[in-house]
């Protein structure tokens, strides 16, 4: 009731801003009465559509009620009668009408799907409590402690979201796993480096390589690294991966770990013909395959990803991987 009586209110000041322009009386009389009632009416239209603007919107009420009062006042007439038809058709004809360019699919069911058993407790579990500021500082440490004992980059970014904690020895627990975690990986690559100077030997030198290309890609997978830190840590993993392929060591798992590189670093080509190298070496097809439909996910070739899926009906029983491809799949 409220917003028919600011529509009625603002067409008829509207409509008596327009009359005075015609009346008998001096300009400035008029220019003053038109001015009076189109800036009445542009206020009212103005607290009409802020009032019936879509909640959806986080946009500040100030800053859509100041939008709507300048296109009305500095468009006389003309902006309030687009205004209002602009509203009345959308109330009208899209309010229960179905938009065939949006539709909703069902998540998958991304969980942890592993024959091993867990730590103590999942991250989401882990999480939850440690999040939980009432809980005893001891059940939150030993969440923390339980993700803490395992790897992936899910678990590096767990704890840097716990070094922000506001309990003290919670953050300081949180920075000393991290400072553990990264520690022991640059112990592994400063042993390598060091070895390397004096490994002459072509085998020799082609494991260290290995050695420091998957120890470089851990940094990255673990989350240890930022920006450009993270960017240099993935040259030296390709470095090192084309050394070890120099000397001869033309392994599945380098062949894969460039693939990963690539696609980590957004480079479709490279990871493209990284993909083609490794069938060259004769990579079993259902190890690269989630590397192959990631490259099509990524030129939008969803058709491929599909057929992809079909292909090796076997990828959908694998850990991780299996939801993504049940998802793609139909199952």
């Amino acid at each position: 009731m409220g917003a028919l009586k600011l529509l009625i209110y603002g067409c008829v000041s509207e409509q008596a801003a327009l009359l005075a322009l015609f009346g008998p009386e001096p300009f400035i009389h008029r220019a003053v009465l038109f001015i009076a009632g189109h800036l009445i009416a542009s206020a009212l239209l103005a607290l009409l559509l802020t009032g019936t603007f879509s909640k959806r919107f986080n946009a500040p009420q100030a800053g859509l009620y100041a939008f709507f009062f300048s296109f009305n006042f500095f468009v006389p007439a003309l902006g309030a009668v687009g205004t209002l038809l602009t509203l009345m058709y959308f109330i009208r004809f899209l309010n229960n009408a179905v938009r065939t360019e949006f539709f909703s699919v069902p998540l998958p069911p991304f969980q942890v799907e592993s024959a091993a058993m867990p730590v103590g407790m999942g991250e989401g579990g882990a999480w939850s409590r440690l999040r939980t500021v009432r809980l005893p500082r001891a059940h939150r440490m030993k969440a923390l402690l339980a993700v803490g004992s395992s790897d992936g980059g899910n678990v590096s970014r767990f704890l840097q979201l716990a070094t922000g904690d506001n309990d003290d020895e919670i953050r300081m627990l949180a920075f000393n796993l991290c400072g553990r975690q990264e520690r022991s990986i640059q112990q592994v690559i400063s042993t390598a480096l060091e070895q390397l100077k004096d490994t002459d030997i072509s085998a020799g030198r082609s494991e260290l390589c290995r050695t420091l290309a998957f120890a470089y890609w851990e940094m990255v997978y673990n989350s240890l690294a930022q920006d450009k830190l993270q960017d240099f840590y993935m040259e030296q993993a390709v470095r090192y991966v084309r050394m070890a392929l120099e000397t001869g060591e033309n392994t599945a798992d380098l062949a894969i770990l460039m693939i990963r590189i690539h696609l980590k670093k957004r480079d479709v080509t490279q990871a493209e013909r990284a993909l083609e190298e490794a069938i060259a070496l004769g990579v079993d097809r259902f190890r690269i395959l989630p590397y192959q439909a990631e490259i099509a996910f990524h030129r939008r070739d969803y058709s491929t990803i599909k057929r992809l899926v079909e292909q090796g009906p076997m990828v959908k029983y694998r850990p991780s991987i299996g939801p993504v491809a049940q998802f793609w799949g139909g199952q």
